[in-house]
């Protein structure tokens, strides 16, 4: 399984492959360690985030969302163009391709796992077993993110003293 974090030291991006195999996880850039969350992969299985081990954590399709939307575009803008030549049956055509191709894509295209705390992702075999994680909740969403923003408040108030 992967892992791609942003460390809290240096906020730069990392990623570490076969996060299951490691003991600790290194900073290639500053050289920041922290060990890998206890408990938080069971039998090959991700139950917590291998980074901050918070237990909240949802699924979300591994596909740019810009890629998905100027497909959706694309097609619109196509078969704006034949209806406005009362072409009806190329333009149904066009929206059904279009359709059909987001749904082939939501088929194949995979999960990543993502930590509501941390915003770590997990990709690959093991990160989702038996799809115990769901898809984004709002809620929890915003719990979190209030919790970064009173962080990021702190520290702010810390660096300016």
């Amino acid at each position: 399984m992967e892992l791609t974090y942003e460390c809290s030291r240096c906020e730069s991006n990392q990623r570490v492959d076969h996060v299951e195999a490691q003991a600790d996880l290194t900073c290639v850039t500053c050289g920041a360690g922290r060990p890998v969350a206890a408990g938080s992969i069971v039998d090959g299985g991700l139950h917590a985030c291998a980074y901050c081990s918070t237990g909240e954590l949802y699924a979300q399709k591994d596909f740019p969302q810009g890629l998905g939307l100027a497909i959706v575009f694309v097609g619109f803008g196509i078969s704006s163009v034949f209806w406005y030549y009362d072409m009806y049956m190329w333009t149904y055509g066009i929206l059904l391709a279009s359709a059909l191709l987001d749904l082939a894509l939501y088929y194949l295209v995979p999960d990543v796992i993502i930590c509501y705390r941390c915003l770590g992702q997990h990709r690959g075999p093991g990160a989702n077993p038996a799809g115990q994680f769901r898809f984004f909740d709002l809620a929890v969403g915003e719990r979190y993110r209030q919790e970064r923003l009173r962080v990021e408040e702190v520290r702010a108030r810390n660096t300016s003293r």
